[in-house]
């Protein structure tokens, strides 16, 4: 096995991956990546993740001019690098490539789960092969996030729905989910908010689009039991505003693994 300790082992995604022994196949766009993009050769190391945190060594095998194989080894221990309550983040389609900005940073800070929704100020309109297409660009940029930060676990980018059909999924998926709401009308800041101790349960940061969340989204979402906060006396934009907010509610509320 060919292995510089003094080097950083390539991570691929399997997520078939749960048991040492295995040889696994890697498909096309892998064997690419592996042979033209990071040009390994035969018999080197690599790392071999499967996105439920559980990683092992590996070595690369060329069967043919067309197929690779991983060859997986020992298990290795995993360092935590969750955080110790899943956040997730509701986004308001923002415009052009402004999500992959959310995805990738908020995944490098740990956030779990993503959930684009459609808002009635949402200036970019996703639906059909359209949205399916946009969602497995971002499920790309999410995985890539994931392995360059070393998650422990793969963050899941949700279909596009409507701010109800979102704000319904959550609540029917966590029943006792902490969904802040974040509006500049709302009184109380986060600050002043204290979550219960159910640490089970995510916390869902519902950030609007360009335009703000309207009345209705608002009256909705209260409706259904999301809490409404005012994050900050700066108006901060849709792109930024996900980014900000994980980062300090982890400080807040030291979600940080230690």
């Amino acid at each position: 096995m060919k292995h510089d300790k003094g080097k950083r082992l390539p991570r691929f995604l399997l997520e078939h991956c749960n048991s040492a022994g295995q040889v696994l196949d890697l498909s096309d766009d892998l064997m690419h990546y592996a042979s033209r993009v990071l040009r390994l050769r035969e018999g080197e190391s690599v790392r071999v993740w499967n996105g439920k945190g559980c990683e092992y060594h590996a070595t690369i095998h060329y069967a043919s001019k067309k197929l690779a194989q991983i060859q997986v080894s020992d298990q290795l221990a995993m360092r935590n690098t969750e955080l110790n309550r899943p956040l997730h983040v509701l986004q308001a389609l923002p415009e052009g490539d402004k999500m992959d900005w959310v995805l990738e940073k908020c995944t490098e800070l740990g956030v779990a789960g993503f959930h684009p929704v459609q808002a009635q100020r949402s200036v970019v309109k996703l639906e059909g092969e359209r949205a399916a297409k946009r969602q497995a660009h971002w499920e790309r940029v999410v995985l890539a996030a994931s392995l360059q930060s070393e998650r422990e676990q793969l963050a899941m980018v949700e279909p596009v729905r409507s701010v109800f059909d979102a704000l319904e999924y959550v609540a029917h998926t966590w029943p006792s989910a902490h969904v802040l709401w974040f509006t500049p009308q709302a009184e109380r800041g986060l600050r002043n908010w204290t979550p219960q101790a159910n640490a089970e349960e995510p916390l869902v940061i519902c950030v609007g689009p360009e335009g703000g969340w309207s009345p209705e989204e608002t009256d909705t979402a209260t409706q259904l039991g999301a809490l409404p906060l005012n994050f900050s006396r700066r108006v901060l934009r849709t792109e930024t505003f996900a980014v900000a907010c994980t980062a300090q509610l982890t400080a807040l509320l030291n979600l940080e693994a230690h």
